[in-house]
């Protein structure tokens, strides 16, 4: 198993954190989804979050945005996504029966299901500023208020096409905005996000990307509740060499709150996509061996927690 270099260069930042300034306490979280699994130990340089007000969602963003980028805490995480990896087992295991899933040209049933991560797992490191929302108020158990401005590095060494692992050591840095905000009425969850992903294996292009997410889900109906309790999430990538756009990712998401028979919240979203890729996406072997057409319809069903 190829060894992801990248995973030095979380380790040297982690240390010259670490170096900066006495850490504090840390802090464990887990986070379960089908698409996007992770495992994250966030540590403070010294005092705890910074406090920031949150009132209005689209206020919201600006707020954070002028709150800068002086970084004042690491997050370590090791990411795993579920289902991408199980269109892969699927593939590897019943070939004949994925082959039969291509219900036209541009709808593969088990593609438009597993697609949604270009890679099996990840490993990561964030330097940046944490800000809590709760302004004083007294946090409840699984009510997350919280906001994360800074610097991230992702690594890891397989990259997944069309169902196919492919070894390959890449390193993906971004600046990135992101927030979570749970109450009893709602969660909501956002991130804007730039940056630039470089590939060992030739065969796949260095690009530079840009991303946002908004997720919203109102547990409280109100007059507005059908619309706005939904979710985007939009990338686009660029060829590093001229800035050629090599993919465009959209998916568009509904959610359905419930609760359970134990009185714990849980959501049914279904999510419809689609992704342009371009041929100058994978080159060499790799562009050889790729079926699929630019253009891809996605459908994303999902339990979120």
């Amino acid at each position: 198993m190829p060894f992801p270099r990248g995973l030095i260069v979380l380790s040297l930042l982690a240390a010259a954190a670490a170096d900066a300034s006495a850490l504090g306490k840390p802090e464990f979280e887990f986070e379960p989804d089908p698409y996007y699994t992770a495992a994250a130990m966030t540590v403070p340089f010294s005092t705890g979050a910074a406090s920031a007000e949150i009132g209005h969602e689209m206020r919201g963003y600006w707020d954070m945005a002028k709150l800068g980028f002086v970084p004042q805490f690491v997050i370590l995480e090791a990411s795993v996504n579920p289902l991408p990896l199980a269109g892969v087992a699927f593939r590897n295991s019943f070939g004949g029966a994925y082959r039969r899933a291509k219900v036209t040209p541009s709808l593969n049933i088990v593609e438009a299901i597993a697609t949604g991560f270009e890679e099996p797992y990840a490993f990561s490191l964030f330097l940046g500023n944490v800000l809590d929302f709760s302004q004083g108020k007294k946090q409840t158990t699984g009510h997350k208020r919280k906001g994360y401005v800074g610097y991230l590095v992702n690594t890891g060494n397989y990259h997944i096409m069309e169902s196919l692992l492919i070894p390959d050591n890449w390193v993906e840095t971004e600046v990135k905005v992101k927030g979570d905000l749970v109450t009893e009425q709602r969660k909501m969850s956002w991130s804007f996000r730039g940056g630039a992903k470089s590939h060992s294996h030739r065969d796949i292009t260095d690009t530079f990307y840009f991303g946002l997410r908004r997720d919203r889900i109102d547990y409280v109906k109100t007059p507005w509740s059908r619309l706005l309790s939904a979710g985007i999430d939009y990338r686009a990538d660029f060829r590093r060499t001229d800035f050629k756009p090599t993919s465009h990712f959209v998916m568009i998401e509904k959610n359905f709150p419930f609760t359970t028979a134990s009185q714990k919240k849980r959501t049914f979203s279904l999510g419809f996509g689609f992704q342009w890729l371009s041929r100058d996406k994978y080159i060499g072997e790799q562009g050889a061996r790729r079926q699929r057409p630019e253009s891809r319809i996605m459908i994303r069903p999902n339990l979120k927690f």
